[in-house]
């Protein structure tokens, strides 16, 4: 744990998506196992996850976004619920 800490703050800092993301799906895999291997281990992990996120809910998509924008004129209004890449000028 201590490697894969040292590993995505380093990443965090470089900003390197792809690190973080072999590091995320190397510790899916990891919790996979462990929940396969010890079904009993689930129900520990759940009260604990339910203690970080009191609603019950740790499911990103379970979290509702918001948007509202209005425009007038020749405004142009751009809205997104992550990452936004715009080149126009």
């Amino acid at each position: 744990m201590e490697a894969t800490r040292e590993d995505a703050l380093a990443a965090g800092e470089a900003d390197d998506q792809e690190a973080l993301g072999e590091l995320r799906l190397e510790w899916q895999g990891r919790l996979r196992r462990l929940l396969a291997a010890q079904p009993d281990v689930a129900v520990e992990l759940r009260r604990l996850l339910d203690e970080l996120e009191p609603s019950g809910s740790t499911a990103p998509s379970a979290k509702a976004i918001h948007q509202h924008a209005t425009a007038s004129g020749r405004a142009r209004v751009y809205q997104a619920g992550r990452d936004q890449h715009n080149t126009q000028r």
